[in-house]
Parts: C-alpha cells; sequence; structure tokens
C-alpha cells in the first residue's frame, strides 16, 4: 500500500496542503501581531531606493510571502500613501525576501519541529481566549512546526518519485520542452499563491535527484516566478488604477526577466553547477539571484515604468458628489472586506459625514435668513445621504472591531462609531425639525427681527466653524486641537444663553418682530445648542482624560447594529 503510486500522490498532495496551510497560519499570525505596523511603516519607509528595497525585503521576510507584500503596497497606492515608482521598489525587493525565507527553510531544520509544535500549541491553548501577542506568538510557531513537517514528508515522497522510472520520463520529457515547464510551474505557482511552497517543493525534488538537468532547473525557477506575479493582478484588477499600475508593473518587470532568461537558458545553466552546496540549496539561491538580477536591472527604470503605468490606468473621473460611501464598501459591495489604512478609510468616511451636516447647516441658514424654504429638498437629499454614509460606516466599523485590530486603532475605530451616530442624529435634527421653520413662518405670515436673524447668523456660523475644527481634531486625532474643540463647545454654550436673554429682553421692549419669531427663534437655539454638543462630542474621545468615555453606547452600537 505505503508503495504504490497513489499511496504517494495523496501524500505529497496532503504535504503540499499541509505546507501551504503553515505558510498561511504563520503570515496569519505575524498579521494579527504586526499588521498595524506593517500598515504603518510600509509608506514611511520610501525615503530612498536602498531603504524601499530592503523594506519590501523586510516585509516579505516577515509575512513569508511577497505576494502579501503586493496586495499590501497595491492597497497604499489606491488610497495615495505609495508612489508608483517607490511601490515597484517595494515589490523587486519583496521578491528577494521570500526568496531568503525560501533559503532559510531549505536548512536543516526539520528536527526542530516538535519543539515548534509544543510551544506553538501551549501558547496558542494557553492565551485562547485573550487577545495576547503570545497567542498569535504561538500560532506562527505551530504554522513553522507544519512547514518544517510538509518539507520532511515531501523530501520523503520525493526520494520515492525519484526512483519512479514513469516520473523521470516525465520529468525528462520537461527538459525538452522548457516553455511547457516554465508554463507549467507558473500555473502551479499562480493556484498555490506561494512561491515558497512550490520553490521548496521543487528543491526538494531536485534533492532527492529526480534531474540533474541544469536548464530545466533553471526553467522551472523562471516558471515559479512568472507565477508569483499573477496571483496580485488577479486580485486587485477591478481596485482603483493607481492599485493596479504597481502590480501591472512589477508583473512586467518579471515577465521581461523571464523572456530573458528563456533566450539565454543555455548560456546560464552553468551557473548551477558552480553554486556550492546541496542541490536543493542551489535551486534556492538561483532563485534569489534571478531576483537581485531583477532589483539591479530595474532599479533605474521604475520612474520612467512609473509614468508609463500612469498613462495606460487612467483613473477615471469621480462624480461631483455622490450619495453611498466612497472609501470603505458600500451595500453592493462586500462589507466583510477589510483594506489596507482601514482606520483612515473609515475617518474620511466620517469626515464625508460631518461635510455634509455642514452643508445642511449652510443651507438651512441661508432659508432662515431669506425666510423662504426652497431649498429644503436639498437638505432632505443631504440627509438621505447621511443615513446611507452612516449605515455603511457603521457596518465597516463593526467588522474592524471583530478583525483583531490593535487596541489603539479599536478605541479610535470605536470612538469614529459614536461619533458617526451623534452626526447621524444631528442630521434629523436638521431635516425634521429646523428645516421647517422657514416655512411655518412664512405661512403664519411671521418674520425674525433684524437683531434675532444677526444673532442667529453668528450662531450658526461659529457652530459652522466648530464642525470645520471637528473635521481637523478627526485628521490630527491630537488633545490639543481637540482641546481648542471641548473650549468652542463650551463657549457656544454661553453664546446660546446669551441670545436667549437677548431675545427675552426684545419681548419686554415689545419688539413686534422678537413676539412673532419668539417660539422658532427659542426652538432655534435649542436645536443648534444640541447640534453643536453632538459636533463637539469627538474631542472628548481624543482628550486623554476622556479616552474611553461613551464607550458604553458605542459597544451597545456595535453588539447591535441592526
Amino acid at each position: 500500500m505505503q508503495d504504490s503510486g497513489t499511496y504517494e500522490l495523496t501524500l505529497i498532495l496532503g504535504a503540499a496542503a499541509l505546507l501551504l496551510w503553515g505558510v498561511r497560519m504563520a503570515r496569519t499570525g505575524v498579521m494579527r501581531v504586526y499588521g498595524a505596523q506593517i500598515r504603518r511603516t510600509l509608506p514611511r519607509a520610501l525615503n530612498n531606493r536602498l531603504v524601499a528595497l530592503l523594506t519590501g525585503a523586510g516585509a516579505a521576510t516577515i509575512l513569508q510571502s511577497s505576494i502579501a507584500v503586493a496586495v499590501f503596497t497595491s492597497g497604499l497606492a489606491a488610497v495615495g500613501a505609495v508612489p508608483v515608482a517607490d511601490g515597484l521598489l517595494l515589490l523587486l525587493g519583496a521578491d528577494a525576501g521570500s526568496a531568503v525565507v525560501a533559503a532559510l527553510l531549505t536548512l536543516n531544520l526539520k528536527a526542530l519541529w516538535p519543539v515548534l509544535m509544543f510551544v506553538g500549541y501551549l501558547l496558542h491553548s494557553i492565551y485562547s481566549d485573550t487577545e495576547s501577542p503570545l497567542k498569535q506568538f504561538g500560532r506562527i510557531c505551530l504554522g513553522i512546526a507544519m512547514i518544517l513537517i510538509a518539507l520532511t514528508f515531501m523530501s520523503q515522497v520525493s526520494s520515492a518519485l525519484a526512483a519512479s522510472d514513469l516520473i523521470r520520463v516525465i520529468v525528462s520529457s520537461l527538459g525538452g520542452e522548457l516553455l511547457i515547464a516554465v508554463l507549467l510551474f507558473a500555473i502551479l505557482t499562480w493556484l498555490a499563491h506561494s512561491s515558497i511552497a512550490i520553490l521548496l517543493f521543487w528543491a526538494s525534488l531536485v534533492q532527492a535527484g529526480i534531474t540533474t538537468d541544469p536548464t530545466l532547473i533553471l526553467a522551472a525557477i523562471l516558471g515559479i516566478n512568472l507565477g508569483n506575479a499573477a496571483p496580485p493582478i488577479i486580485m486587485t484588477w477591478n481596485q482603483a488604477a493607481p492599485a493596479r499600475r504597481i502590480v501591472v508593473g512589477h508583473g512586467a518587470f518579471k515577465l521581461t526577466g523571464v523572456l530573458a532568461g528563456l533566450i539565454g537558458l543555455r548560456l546560464l545553466d552553468g551557473l548551477y553547477e558552480i553554486i556550492p552546496g546541496v542541490p536543493s540549496f542551489r535551486v534556492v539561491i538561483l532563485h534569489i539571484l534571478f531576483n537581485c538580477t531583477l532589483i539591479v536591472v530595474f532599479t533605474g527604470l521604475v520612474k520612467p515604468a512609473a509614468r508609463l503605468l500612469e498613462r495606460l490606468f487612467i483613473e477615471p473621473p469621480k462624480p461631483v458628489d455622490d450619495i453611498g460611501p466612497k472609501y470603505i464598501p458600500g451595500k453592493s459591495e462586500d462589507v466583510g472586506k477589510i483594506g489596507l489604512l482601514p482606520v483612515t478609510a473609515l475617518a474620511r468616511e466620517v469626515l464625508r459625514i460631518l461635510g455634509t451636516v455642514q452643508a445642511m447647516l449652510e443651507i438651512t441658514l441661508d432659508m432662515l435668513l431669506a425666510g423662504n424654504s426652497d431649498k429644503a429638498p436639498e437638505i432632505v437629499r443631504l440627509e438621505e445621504k447621511v443615513n446611507v454614509l452612516f449605515k455603511a460606516v457603521r457596518a465597516y466599523a463593526v467588522d474592524l472591531t471583530r478583525k483583531g485590530i490593535d487596541d489603539t486603532d479599536l478605541r479610535r475605530v470605536t470612538a469614529l462609531l459614536r461619533y458617526t451616530a451623534s452626526l447621524e442624529n444631528a442630521g434629523d435634527v436638521i431635516c425634521k425639525t429646523m428645516v421647517g421653520i422657514p416655512e411655518a413662518m412664512r405661512k403664519d405670515g411671521k418674520s425674525f427681527s433684524e437683531a434675532g436673524k444677526l444673532e442667529l447668523d453668528t450662531l450658526f456660523r461659529f457652530l459652522i466653524g466648530n464642525t470645520q475644527l471637528a473635521a481637523e481634531v478627526i485628521m490630527a486625532w491630537q488633545p490639543d486641537t481637540a482641546g481648542v474643540l471641548v473650549q468652542r463647545k463650551r463657549d457656544f454654550k454661553s453664546m446660546c444663553h446669551d441670545s436667549s436673554r437677548r431675545h427675552i429682553g426684545r419681548l419686554s421692549e415689545g419688539v413686534s418682530n422678537a413676539l412673532e419669531s419668539s417660539s422658532a427663534h427659542l426652538d432655534l437655539i435649542a436645536d443648534l445648542r444640541w447640534i453643536n454638543t453632538q459636533v463637539a462630542s469627538i474631542g472628548y474621545d481624543v482628550l486623554p482624560a476622556s479616552e474611553d468615555s461613551g464607550d458604553e453606547a458605542a459597544e451597545q452600537l456595535i453588539s447591535h447594529p441592526e
């Protein structure tokens, strides 16, 4: 049974699956511990070409996947955080970094898997009900242990395959069809979404003696590199043009290198013979040399390539305004899909809601001063926009809280979720209460006194200034700015009291317009004060002393999102 071809095929499929799962588990652990730091570090590390290359190499080494780095980088490019030229350098460095990981795994580390498995299981079990980083370190250990176990099985199966006359005939036939060999390994790498896994599998076969043909070994390496460029292109094809530019440019670099390698394949096969070490190590070194050659050749061409890609992939013009979300998934999209810089995207969408509330205040003020309700339909449309955006932000924020983001991001997401609910309530008050006042006064033949109009104008414009300052608080997230907003909120409260006293003074003096508009004037002051409280509430969340204030309301939103 154990000597049958069926058993060996099953064993190799199982080992390949275990290898892929181990890589995925280790990468997941790294992402949950360092994902937020990686997202923040990548765009900041692009000071020069060398730093960009080293950053990409380091990220791929940590994540054990250049594909993951490619998807990260494309997402950063989509939000304008990474220029195309720098992104191309990142991906070239990432390819070299993943090759280094493969080289390390070819060393004699297989005996470490029992220790890693035990330590990983222990850490993951002890901290399974917590958000401790030690839980993720346990996950990483388990993933690496699975990789080493899979490599052990692959080594055993490879020896059996190398002894099979049928397998030798198939492999030797590929030596005469190098283009087919390149395409075969490209397809395998694309299907596996892991160049490391396919490279290690091929290295184990070569180590077992399945082939000694240097040209076939090189052709397989070329195919692995070609297939590694395909998944990021496919995964980002429906994204914004900036995201596609980087992965397509990287794929073009790979394709050019592969074609050049195919043309000079017979001239390069001597490299395999002069590299020291065992056959499996030579295979990985060839992979590293290929990617280092791409770095040397294309580093100086990234800027011209970026200009060409910007002409080929043009961002379609965005509409001036639309009701649905722009920076996070909408109702018709995959709400569970979490992009890169998710908190930044969430904050940008909250800024759109705040801007919409500000526009509603400005239109309402125009109607009050003009004494008509001609723009009431526009207020209703803007309120619909606020409601749609609120639902999208709520769904996205709730999903973020379930994705294992770090504590700092979790506090900010919670604060933004709570603030969005406040803005939605403010929009309701404007649309359902304030917008009807001009029409009601027009029907009754009433109007505000000149002094009353001046006071309302002052209050509205001060409140509009607070909405602009609140936007600055969201963008900067600094206690100093938040403190100014909170103080202005208190100043506005005093202004409302003063306006009410002056209005009552006009009533006692018998000013006719003041008598006519008394109810509307006092109602507007009360509404404005309440809206100001909602607009300024974000300041309390940013101030250190109020970091946890109001969490109960946000947690209720998270627990009952519908």
